[in-house]
């Protein structure tokens, strides 16, 4: 696997390139701002280097980056349809289990992880019953 930046950012890691138009609106939702105007902070790698990479992967080559942020994201072939629910991983804790989140409440799990506002079980507790973060009522 290829190296990941050092970033103060969350990374969003593309995996999948079976869609690039879903691609595309993916990472327009997720970089829409919120109605209060918030916005996800993250870099992207759209590398086909990672193509077909499994999620562990992903988060080992995140981790061995000098800086990282709290939480990476992984836009999978799961995370190319409706919604783009992205998966989300825990950097922090390696026993926190993965969940998706969909790309226009992204926002919300990245400010909130990376300043320490929320904790990761907040979200993956607000999952549905697909296991998708949709925000909070």
């Amino acid at each position: 696997m290829p190296l990941v930046p050092s970033t103060e950012n969350s990374l969003l890691v593309r995996t999948s390139f079976v869609d690039p138009a879903a691609w595309t609106d993916a990472l327009t939702a997720v970089r829409t701002k919120s109605q209060d105007g918030f916005v996800a902070a993250v870099d992207v790698l759209d590398d086909r280097a990672w193509e077909k990479a499994d999620w562990e992967q992903v988060r080992s080559a995140a981790l061995a980056a000098q800086e990282h942020a709290a939480v990476l994201f992984i836009a999978d072939d799961q995370a190319l349809v409706a919604d783009f629910p992205l998966l989300v991983i825990d950097l922090s804790e390696a026993k926190n289990r993965p969940f998706r989140c969909v790309a226009s409440e992204l926002w919300g799990v990245d400010n909130n992880l990376n300043i320490a506002n929320m904790d990761y079980s907040e979200f993956a507790e607000a999952t549905d019953q697909d296991g998708v973060f949709r925000g909070f009522d």
